[in-house]
């Protein structure tokens, strides 16, 4: 499956003709299809972004909507912290430097799947139907057609309201570590591919609004490279040699992921993430813009499931890790 999809993608881009892509975290449900041939009744998305600026819908709200509401229905901070420790084990043993934790959370809404990705605000959107919503702030890679590669690892949340939050969040030992740590295993991934790699920016601040109108500051970085002029001829080659994106996985990434997957086992139904934290993104001929698939609510059946998480390290406390990932349960509306 992987090699009929990257062949599909590296044959596209050569062609220049414009796709969406999508790939789960584990790799075993990838999905590519050509931008005219996608049906819009089943995948909407939107990129709203001035790289690339995307979307296959036009624009659209809804009327006479009553206040969102959510619920949440948290698992047990018991079974939270089994997770926690097998994975704090684990980097005290150095089996890894940072470990992404990520569970899934029952919800409910007086907003269906739909209505929400009409009214929520982000800078990445995707809906397919009776599936999945993501409403991503986090870019996972931009390539411009000159083929200069950009990756925007986000690591590090706190609550707005927070006296001195930004000063707070970018003093914190813990935080900074684990930042420090994606964007240099950013660097490794993209040096990979890319002849020249460097940090653009280093820490600054995005500010994320929820649907109570409070704010959360999530601190970003800005990777670099630069790849050979064809690029677009190996689309799908360049991709899955990043894939899964560091920033929700871990470092080392080969030894993080075996720990992700024995940790997250109670975690979720079936014990995989799926689409949660794969990537997708769209290529329109000359550039390229794509996601990491977090802020993410999945449907089972006739219920809603919330999934969220964060990076763990040696420093990390499991009460302050379950608050964090029960913190990022919002969605930003207007």
């Amino acid at each position: 499956m992987l090699d009929k999809i990257e062949h599909d993608m590296n044959q596209m881009g050569e062609s220049k003709t414009p796709f969406l892509f999508m790939f789960d975290f584990e790799l075993k449900k990838p999905f590519v299809v050509p931008l005219h041939a996608l049906d819009s009744s089943e995948i909407v998305y939107s990129m709203n972004d001035s790289f690339l600026d995307y979307r296959n819908y036009q624009r659209f709200t809804p009327l006479n909507l009553p206040p969102l509401k959510i619920k949440k229905f948290p698992i047990a901070f018991e079974k939270f912290n089994n997770s926690f420790q097998l994975v704090l084990n684990n980097l005290l043993k150095g089996n890894s430097f940072l470990t992404n934790l990520t569970a899934e959370t029952p919800i409910e809404s007086n907003w269906d799947l739909e209505t929400l990705f009409f009214k929520c605000r982000a800078k990445y959107k995707l809906f397919w139907k009776d599936k999945f919503l993501c409403f991503s702030p986090e870019t996972f890679i931009q390539i411009d057609k000159s083929g200069l590669i950009s990756s925007f690892p986000m690591k590090g949340t706190i609550d707005a309201r927070i006296k001195n939050a930004e000063e707070i969040i970018l003093n914190d030992v813990k935080e900074k570590y684990e930042h420090t740590t994606i964007v240099d295993l950013i660097r490794n991934d993209l040096s990979r591919i890319a002849n020249k790699v460097w940090v653009e920016r280093f820490r600054y601040i995005d500010k994320i609004t929820k649907e109570d109108g409070s704010n959360l500051l999530q601190v970003s970085s800005e990777v670099c490279g630069k790849l050979d002029a064809n690029w677009n001829t190996e689309i799908g080659t360049l991709l899955l040699k990043l894939l899964p994106a560091g920033s929700i996985s871990g470092a080392p990434k080969p030894k993080t992921i075996e720990i992700i997957q024995e940790a997250e086992k109670t975690l979720f139904q079936g014990g995989k993430r799926g689409y949660y934290t794969g990537v997708f993104g769209v290529f329109d001929g000359e550039k390229l813009n794509s996601a990491v698939m977090i802020r993410f609510i999945e449907k089972k059946e006739n219920s809603l499931v919330f999934k969220s998480g964060g990076g763990i390290t040696s420093r990390s406390e499991a009460k302050k890790e379950y608050q964090e990932l029960l913190s990022k349960i919002y969605v930003p509306v207007f």
